[in-house]
């Protein structure tokens, strides 16, 4: 198929964001990006992070040989801040500024986080082992901030519903003396087989 794209065989190519990854495709002119609003307000707060790295690997498609390229960006909200650095002053300027919004909300890199995510075939039983988490978890919090439990963004995958837990320190040593505290207790609760768990520090991602 690349060999037939290359060769000028095939006009129009529709996927995902696979085809910004890597491959030249010397006579694409035109890129268009459908529904980048799903980066400016993800839930995740690196979303619009990634919709700025992706819109930089689709536009480097475009235009790649002699002709001159051009990329449409569809948005219902092209006023939003973070996309109007990026288009009109690039990467940089747009890394600054969602840098500043960061530090102002205390997220990282200038906090540090744990997600401890747990899930079940039945909703209510990853709920409540995050329940019996957050009760061990609150005495010794005195240097960080418990948000949840929440349910996962995603919160149902492969027939199983997820949820998670997320600790927040402004102190990465605040939060190492936490979870080794915290940690031994969550080891010790007891759980049904349906219950799977992990703990994940410094998560790239909420999903």
């Amino acid at each position: 198929l690349l060999t037939e794209i290359q060769a000028g065989g095939r006009r129009l190519l529709i996927g995902t964001q696979m085809l910004a990854k890597g491959h030249h495709f010397p006579d694409v002119t035109l890129v268009g990006i459908i529904d980048a609003d799903q980066g400016l307000y993800g839930i995740d707060f690196r979303a619009s992070e990634r919709m700025a790295q992706l819109i930089l690997q689709v536009a480097g498609r475009a235009g790649r040989a002699e002709k001159p390229g051009v990329v449409i960006i569809q948005t219902h909200h092209p006023d939003h801040p973070l996309l109007r650095t990026l288009v009109s002053r690039g990467y940089a300027a747009f890394a600054a500024e969602a840098l500043a919004e960061r530090q102002a909300a205390l997220l990282p890199p200038f906090a540090h986080q744990a997600l401890l995510r747990a899930e079940a075939v039945e909703s209510e039983r990853a709920t409540a082992f995050l329940r019996t988490a957050l009760a061990l978890a609150e005495p010794l919090a005195d240097e960080l901030e418990l948000l949840g439990p929440a349910p996962a963004p995603m919160e149902r995958r492969a027939g199983r519903y997820r949820a998670h837990l997320l600790i927040q320190a402004v102190e990465r040593q605040a939060l190492h003396r936490f979870l080794g505290r915290w940690t031994p207790l969550l080891r010790e609760v007891r759980t049904d087989r349906q219950v799977r768990w992990s703990l994940d520090i410094d998560p790239m991602e909420l999903y």
